[in-house]
């Protein structure tokens, strides 16, 4: 397995939760493509850590759906499914929704300008890698608005599986008018409090999103 080299891991840094997020990053970023072998051996020498965490990392990302065991061979990253896309995005869409419906009033001007200044940048960007960073940024701060652990944790964790479907589209396919159209709306309906709006227009981008991928997939 052939990978780009990653940022260091600094000392002070959780050597754990830090293994695995390099791993996500060389996924999602589409560096390591779907089908491709995942072995302990070769990312630890990437990573320049043990196999220790590199393993932990590997099941935690097989019981997120991410790879699969390919037995002698280590794993594998799962190949991209209109099965598994029709299963992830309604379900991280509800997700999103969920924590959107806590926006009860209009939200504080320095976090609106925060949400509108990121979501320019992600406008502006032209870059298939950096969009998808950009864009999970910014839906993780759609969600960080409900304040809930629990639901931030499991749309990160969706999120990383569908990464893999989001870079492989749009290295494919540049079109984006539309889903930053959608974007817009819904800090539209956020700036004005009405989070149940907000939800309602969060689902139906999910949605939009799902039947993009699908018809490329198809």
């Amino acid at each position: 397995m052939t990978t780009p080299t990653p940022e260091p891991i600094t000392r002070g840094e959780p050597l754990r939760e830090s293994v695995y997020a390099r791993i996500v990053e060389l996924i999602a970023s589409g560096h390591v493509t779907p089908g491709a072998a995942l072995t302990e051996a070769s990312l630890s020498r990437t990573l320049g850590v043990s196999r220790t965490p590199v393993r932990e990392a590997l099941l935690r990302l097989q019981a997120e759906g991410v790879v699969d065991s390919a037995l002698a061979r280590g794993f594998r990253v799962k190949p991209l499914t209109a099965r598994q896309c029709g299963e992830l995005y309604p379900v991280l869409g509800a997700l999103e929704a969920l924590a959107l419906r806590s926006v009860t009033r209009p939200l504080p001007d320095e976090v609106m300008e925060r949400l509108t200044n990121r979501l320019g940048e992600l406008e502006q960007c032209d870059d298939p890698v950096r969009r998808r960073r950009l864009d999970t940024h910014h839906h993780d701060a759609l969600v960080g608005l409900a304040g809930n652990q629990y639901l931030a944790a499991l749309a990160g964790q969706l999120r990383n599986n569908l990464a893999r479907y989001e870079i492989a589209y749009m290295h494919r396919t540049p079109e984006r008018a539309r889903a930053d159209a959608e974007h817009r709306e819904i800090l539209a309906a956020l700036a004005a409090g009405d989070g149940n709006q907000a939800a309602t227009l969060t689902e139906r981008h999910w949605q939009a999103g799902m039947e993009r991928v699908m018809t490329w997939l198809a």
